[in-house]
């Protein structure tokens, strides 16, 4: 009987002790968890909102204006013959070839006698690059309107057919040909429009796109 009541003892106390452990464990456990639901999750950047979404502003380009091909200071040797300038303009626009004497379709520049860069009097495609006999190594370039330029009398020349030169760039450099032999060292410089030839000197600092 005293033994029976050890053991009753014993196991009440093992109750209350296994009771003390279970609310111990539950009680950590709440506390775990309560502390996983309060604790914030790390945001993720979002890849849309870092990425710019402005759309680039769209430069427009201002029209092309004719330019002198050249960058020195070269001065005007013959004229174009417009009939529309006065007399002492139209007897230097005359060139004396062959026992024969015509008008000039453009405008001979020369540099004090030494060869000079020439340049591109506006944007456009070279459709011409050949030997002509009588003005020498010329290059022919078109507009996307349509305006031609002549570069005639050349030494050298930087561009190839068909090829898409900018206003500016240097297309060759100045020299003779049989037709100005008088002139030396010269640029022969023409433009046509509408198949025309045209007075340089009247388009300078002009729209390409007008002419």
């Amino acid at each position: 009987m005293k033994r029976f009541l050890n053991w009753c003892k014993e196991a009440k106390f093992g109750l209350i002790l296994g009771a003390v452990a279970f609310v111990f464990i539950l009680s950590i456990t709440l506390i775990a968890t309560g502390t996983n639901k309060d604790t914030p999750v790390a945001s993720v950047p979002s890849t849309s909102s870092s990425i710019s979404q402005t759309t680039p502003p769209v430069v427009e380009l201002e029209p092309e204006k004719v330019d002198k091909p050249f960058t020195v200071n070269a001065t005007i040797a013959r004229y174009f013959f417009d009939p529309e300038d006065p007399v002492d303009i139209k007897s230097q626009a005359l060139i004396s070839y062959d026992n024969k004497v015509m008008p000039s379709l453009g405008i001979d520049y020369t540099y004090d006698g030494k060869s000079f860069d020439v340049t591109a009097s506006f944007t456009g495609t070279v459709i011409a690059k050949n030997n002509d006999p009588l003005y020498g190594l010329t290059i022919a370039v078109e507009s996307e309107s349509g305006l031609i330029a002549y570069y005639s009398g050349l030494t050298e020349v930087n561009v190839y057919q068909d090829e898409v030169i900018q206003q500016g760039d240097v297309i060759g450099k100045s020299g003779e040909s049989t037709i100005n032999a008088s002139l030396g060292n010269h640029l022969h410089f023409a433009l046509k429009a509408d198949g025309n030839y045209i007075n340089p000197l009247k388009t300078y600092d002009k729209l390409v796109e007008d002419l």
